[in-house]
């Protein structure tokens, strides 16, 4: 009988240690890819990677500046993200995501190396009518750049421009989307805030009805000049 007793309880005893091998060796889950989300480099002097998980990822290795990364699938609540200086393993400090599941992002880069500035925008728009499209003004400039920094948006202007379509857009944010015709090139006037003289015209190519694209404005190409560098930003695929 006691033979049989510890014959039972050796059986007993390897289950429990299968069962628990089993249970180790199982991977923990990887988090549902919710949110999308990408970078764009408003920094002159040196170009970005983006790390998941401390690896760079496809498509968002050595972005210049006036680029941006692929749109990245990631979860929301643990999106394990990182931005380094292109080449270094040291992430830069300061880039804490926020983000909501089922929305899509661009994250904006200003700032140096030292003191980088990011700034999430989330790009979710809705068509206003028919045959409409949007656009939005993302204000990437410094203080390197001419004048206050902050401006009124007009579309399509006419001579005299009336009411902007948006106030105030400071550095370091965006406007909001903006009505614009579908299939045509439309027109952004930047104005000082407050001001109705032109500062800069800037063309928006033609979107189709129901699209929406962001136009990233940074400072002048060279130092001392006037003339704002924009770059078109398509939306991410859905």
């Amino acid at each position: 009988m006691q033979s049989r007793v510890t014959r039972s309880v050796l059986v007993l005893a390897t289950v429990g240690v299968l069962a628990a091998c089993s249970d180790s060796d199982n991977p923990v889950a990887t988090p549902t890819a919710n949110t999308t989300v990408r970078f764009f480099n408003a920094v002159r002097t040196f170009a970005l990677d983006i790390a998941r998980n401390g690896t760079v990822v496809s498509g968002g290795g050595n972005i210049p500046f006036g680029t941006a990364s692929t749109c990245l699938e990631v979860n929301d609540a643990d999106p394990q993200l990182s931005i380094r200086a292109a080449g270094t393993t040291t992430d830069l400090t300061g880039f804490t995501p926020s983000f909501s599941a089922g929305d899509t992002y661009t994250v904006l880069v200003t700032g140096t190396d030292a003191a980088p500035v990011f700034t999430s925008l989330d790009d979710q728009f809705t068509p206003s009518g028919t045959n409409t499209a949007g656009v939005r003004v993302i204000n990437a400039t410094t203080s390197a750049s001419a004048g206050s920094g902050t401006w009124d948006v007009y579309v399509n202007p006419a001579a005299t421009p009336g009411t902007p379509n948006a106030t105030a857009v400071t550095r370091n944010a965006a406007s909001p989307f903006l009505t614009v015709p579908a299939g045509q090139t439309n027109t952004l006037r930047l104005t000082v805030a407050g001001q109705t003289e032109r500062l800069q015209d800037i063309a928006v190519p033609s979107l189709a009805a129901g699209a929406a694209t962001s136009i990233v404005v940074t400072d002048p190409a060279t130092a001392g000049g006037r003339s704002l560098e924009a770059f078109t930003l398509p939306p991410c695929p859905a």
